[in-house]
């Protein structure tokens, strides 16, 4: 054993007495509360004890010296943690951010600022993860809406944006055609581009581009999330003098391949020396050309000029009209960028445009059945049967052939069942009332709202109008949306707002963005800010939509589940300055009456003859203010001095009077104590207020020294702070903010 005198021993006994301190200082702030790591730090206690691996105050000068995650800055002992890491000792970890879902708007029109998890999830203070709503929102910051169900299996899940991309060119060209206008960039189109044809409506400005996803269904399915089967359509063959729709193609090649495009689907490279037998042949393995087995063609091909190849050295005319296809349809886009032609100044070309627009329906099962959304199978009305889409019996499934007798009446008993007008010989559809529709008008339709998920009518312009909001499946026995988790309304038209089971946690209000607008502040002050100015813009599509939530007082976080701490100045940063503002007053008559506030928050009625008693007592009333001084500025003017003027101590006085007003707290740069027009009455002179001296101690969540327990709203100070009076003084305010003279002993 070593001598108790030697120096090794004191040297234990120095670390002896070290670990004590150090046994105080790994005392971690949650510690008193294991159900806070299972709630807040997702079921880990890896954070306890964290500050003990690198010691305790007594030797760093940083609690925990910032756990090795900050760098801890001198003269006052402040942590400046490193990316990724957040806390007075840095003990936590941030998450990452991304554009809030729902917030305050900053600015007219201006919202969806970066937010923590995207508003839409939990940061997990140990790992770093948001741990975003289950099954509604994911991604590092939660930044993307899940698919309803993973669109069931059925389907791919996309951002707005490649839906945008991912559109059907015919469509959009289905009226202007793919000419030689779009196609040559010179007179003598020796320069051409076909990408004109191909374009499609961007979708990238609106905020939501890549974080709104939705399901974009595979063959055989429909719906919000792929869960619907859909029906054969077809024509309805008594609504007679109808027409298919003919397209036409001008092909000048003398050589090379050319490719056209129909509602998704390419055909193989088509060589320009095709037959017509080939040419058709290549057309028909389209997918999206709808076949009948009892029909070997779904399309017609004619050869305008006799011509023996598709393509020809002075062009060749070529008409398509399709058989098997019904109604308005979408282009056939030619690509004919690798085509060629052998005469000197002539261009290999061919282009597409429409010469009879089909008005023949496209209905489901041919307005002659009802559709089962489970197996995709139609139920013909009485004497119909499957067609071959030209009223013949045929295979397509879709009730377009009257098998038996004749039709002399609407369907239902009565005719439309009483809910529309039959429209007599020789079509006997029914015209049913708003809110009808089937054959018989026995299916009800669901109310509508701006779609959640849909591709753009022009650029950058989406959310049509569409039923349940494109967020829910139609019930058409009661009309009624039932609407995908997290929406809400009779059309599905609101995203609900975070929080379970109730909203907000039943600790806050659930807004509108348009709602949230009106309640942005700057430094606390209330701002004129809108959002949705013009319910017809793009880019605000969301702010009667999209629902997010406003804490009461006390509360924070994306849902309120949070409870807040006190906040403080920090006792440690010392030559700081309170924030003091000057109130000056003049008055002839001593009869004039207003009002100040500050934060939003107006006083009670305070008299031109009150002093600054009444002021300094109708500013500690108001709940944003904790607690403040009041002097006047003339040093000489104070109660019990004696030889003053008769109004010496008004707050409002002929020759002019001027306070001083000192916030004790809130600290920091204070937003100057209005005084509105509208709360003068009386008072000849002016009222105003002017910024004396800017504050500049802080009024920080507990006041830097120690770290906030959200499931208790408490602060637990590190070693050697405790509660304050917001002015270095010991208090009651439960902030950290009083320093203990005596360190680290408490």
């Amino acid at each position: 054993m070593l001598p108790a005198t030697s120096p090794l021993s004191l040297a234990y006994l120095v670390l002896g007495i070290a670990s004590l301190y150090h046994s105080a200082e790994a005392y971690h702030p949650h510690d008193h509360d294991p159900y806070y790591y299972d709630a807040y730090y997702g079921g880990s206690s890896s954070l306890r004890g964290s500050s003990a691996a690198t010691g305790g105050d007594a030797y760093t000068p940083c609690h925990g010296m910032c756990n090795g995650n900050g760098h801890c800055t001198a003269p006052y002992s402040v942590c400046e943690c490193f990316d990724g890491w957040t806390g007075a000792d840095c003990s936590l970890r941030s998450c990452p951010l991304g554009p809030a879902w729902a917030d305050v708007a900053h600015a007219d029109d201006a919202a969806h600022g970066l937010a923590e998890c995207s508003n839409r999830g939990q940061c997990d203070r140990v790992t770093g993860e948001c741990v975003c709503e289950f099954g509604l929102f994911e991604g590092s910051a939660c930044e993307r809406r899940s698919c309803p169900n993973n669109c069931n299996m059925k389907g791919r899940c996309v951002s707005a944006s490649r839906l945008a991309a991912m559109q059907d060119p015919g469509e959009q060209r289905k009226d202007l055609g793919c000419t030689s206008a779009h196609i040559c960039q010179d007179v003598d189109c020796n320069d051409r581009d076909y990408d004109m044809c191909w374009e499609t409506f961007a979708y990238s400005l609106p905020w939501d581009a890549d974080m709104m996803y939705g399901c974009v269904c595979g063959e055989g399915y429909e719906g919000y999330d792929c869960s619907i089967r859909t029906c054969p359509t077809g024509d309805d063959p008594l609504t007679t003098s109808q027409q298919n729709e003919v397209q036409l193609l001008e092909c000048q090649a003398t050589d090379g391949t050319f490719t056209l495009s129909f509602m998704g689907h390419t055909t193989k490279p088509i060589s320009a020396h095709a037959t017509a037998i080939q040419f058709t042949d290549a057309l028909n393995q389209l997918q999206t050309l709808t076949k009948s087995a009892t029909s070997s063609s779904s399309i017609l091909v004619s050869w305008l000029g006799g011509e023996t190849t598709v393509c020809t050295e002075t062009g060749n005319d070529i008409e398509i009209e399709f058989l098997q296809n019904f109604g308005d349809l979408p282009l056939l886009v030619p690509d004919g960028s690798k085509l060629t032609h052998t005469t000197a100044g002539t261009s290999a070309l061919i282009t597409a445009q429409k010469v009879v627009t089909g008005n023949k329906e496209s209905d489901v099962c041919s307005n002659r059945g009802t559709c089962s959304e489970v197996t995709g199978l139609c139920s013909c009305e009485e004497g119909w049967t499957t067609s071959d889409g030209n009223g013949n019996v045929g295979t397509r499934g879709d009730c377009g052939h009257l098998a038996e007798g004749t039709t002399s009446a609407c369907p239902g008993v009565p005719e439309c069942l009483g809910f529309g007008s039959c429209s007599g010989p020789p079509d006997y559809r029914c015209e049913c009332q708003e809110g009808r529709y089937g054959p018989d008008c026995a299916q009800m339709s669901c109310p509508m709202g701006k779609s959640w998920f849909s591709p753009p009518s022009s650029s950058n312009a989406a959310h049509e109008m569409t039923e349940c909001s494109n967020m829910g499946n139609c019930d058409s026995n009661t009309g009624t949306c039932f609407c995908a988790d997290g929406f809400k309304g009779s059309a599905c038209e609101f995203m609900t707002c975070p929080g379970r089971p109730d909203e907000c946690s039943g600790n806050g209000q659930c807004m509108s963005m348009t709602s949230l607008a009106e309640e942005a502040e700057q430094n606390g002050n209330p701002i004129a800010v809108e959002y949705g100015i013009d319910p017809n813009s793009a880019l605000t599509w969301d702010a009667d939509q999209m629902l997010g939530c406003l804490c009461n007082e006390g509360y924070e976080g994306y849902d309120c589940s949070m409870r807040s701490c006190p906040k403080g100045d920090d006792s440690s940063t010392i030559h700081q300055e309170n924030e003091v503002q000057h109130l000056s007053c003049t008055d002839d008559d001593d009869d004039g009456t207003f009002r100040v506030s500050f934060r939003g928050e107006k006083t009670v009625l305070l008299h031109a003859t009150d002093t600054i008693a009444e002021l300094k007592t109708a500013l500690n009333a108001l709940t944003t203010v904790e607690g403040v001084k009041a002097e006047y500025t003339d040093v000489d003017i104070y109660v019990g001095a004696t030889g003053l003027d008769a109004d010496a101590l008004q707050l409002c006085r002929a020759s002019g009077q001027s306070v001083n007003i000192e916030f004790l707290s809130p600290t920091g740069d204070c937003p100057l104590v209005q005084v509105d027009n509208g709360d003068i009455m009386g008072i000849s002179g002016s009222i105003d207020v002017t910024e004396h001296i800017k504050g500049t101690k802080e009024y920080i969540e507990c006041s830097g020294r120690g770290l906030c327990d959200h499931i208790l709203g408490e602060c637990q100070c590190f070693v050697g702070y405790s509660s304050s009076d917001n002015q270095g003084g010991p208090g009651s305010r439960d902030d950290c903010g009083y320093k203990n003279p005596y360190g680290n002993l408490t």
